[in-house]
């Protein structure tokens, strides 16, 4: 196992400390109460965040133990040094050096501690869970989520989380300064995190024989020409599966087979490219009313998704093009 303590280059803290100090601190890094006793001793801590994702590196130098809250984040702790455990509904999970573990959540308090450790904390708060499980199933949002274990699933798919978060923890200057960016490595943060985890919304179970079969490009071409024909319509992912004759996994995996992109990523893209012709061909008097006729109905993100196709304002092109 390599010394993940190489993943860490810098000394510089936000915080050392120890004590109510050190509890105090770390109570609101968190926001919940982590009733933390034990010595306390000192507390190194350096908080990194991207696209609302928090990367946390902790060093506590005594023994401590915590008795916690649930957190309003998702909490992934990779050990660095030292063992730490983490008791949830009386199934506890250790964690030495080089180890993953799931360690808090909403609704999900927690127990444990360790008699000194070092970890990296990746907080990934719900809006982000709910985007990224959006791209997976539209009918369910973050409150749908449940985790069958808190630790991952196999060697190779922990190896693979702590790549991501490598990566994304230490990005380049350009992600750094961009929103649109860091949104997008955030979302993928949260993918990998459903992907590592065993969880409701991302099955483990191998796709059966049937659904090998049915994920093809001909199930693909039948979901465009629904799409298509009914691309106003309110389409869910179980609608577009009935229409082709498939279920619902069946033609997630053929996106994802032959686009490399989920259905409601392809529907989305759909429906940009006809806002955007809405737009130059001055079919409608406004951006609002042309984002709603095709089911966008947050500003904010549709915005965003329009400027990043099509390379400006969807205002823009509407006056461009208005007569």
């Amino acid at each position: 196992m390599p010394d993940l303590r190489s993943r860490t280059t810098s000394d510089d803290f936000d915080f050392e400390g120890d004590g109510d100090d050190a509890r105090q601190w770390l109570d609101n890094a968190y926001g919940t109460s982590l009733g933390l006793s034990g010595r306390m001793g000192t507390v190194h801590a350096r908080r990194r965040e991207v696209g609302g994702v928090s990367f946390d590196r902790l060093r506590i130098d005594a023994p401590v133990r915590f008795d916690a809250q649930a957190m309003p984040v998702l909490v992934v702790v990779d050990v660095l040094a030292g063992e730490v455990e983490y008791t949830h509904d009386r199934v506890t999970d250790r964690g030495r050096t080089g180890d993953t573990v799931l360690a808090a959540g909403w609704d999900m308090p927690f127990t444990g501690g360790g008699a000194g450790y070092e970890v990296r904390n990746t907080g990934i708060p719900d809006d982000v869970m709910s985007a990224a499980i959006a791209e997976i199933d539209e009918e369910r949002t973050s409150a749908d989520l449940t985790f069958a274990s808190f630790v991952p699933r196999s060697p190779s798919a922990a190896a693979q989380w702590r790549a991501v978060v490598d990566n994304l923890s230490s990005p380049p200057a350009g992600i750094t300064g961009d929103s649109l960016a860091q949104r997008e490595a955030s979302r993928l943060l949260a993918h990998s995190l459903l992907h590592t985890f065993d969880n409701n919304i991302v099955g483990n179970a191998p796709l059966s024989a049937r659904d090998m079969r049915d994920a093809t490009q001909a199930t693909v071409r039948r979901a465009q020409g629904v799409i298509d024909a009914r691309a106003q319509d309110d389409l869910t992912l179980a609608d577009l599966a009935q229409e082709c004759h498939v279920s619902p996994r069946a033609l997630q995996y053929a996106f994802r087979r032959h686009l490399d992109c989920t259905p409601h990523a392809y529907l989305r893209r759909v429906r940009l490219d006809l806002v955007h012709q809405a737009l130059r061909e001055g079919s409608v008097s406004s951006v609002g009313d042309a984002a709603a006729r095709f089911g966008f109905f947050n500003p904010g993100r549709f915005a965003a998704e329009y400027r990043q196709v099509f390379g400006e304002n969807p205002r823009q092109t509407l006056v461009r093009h208005s007569p």
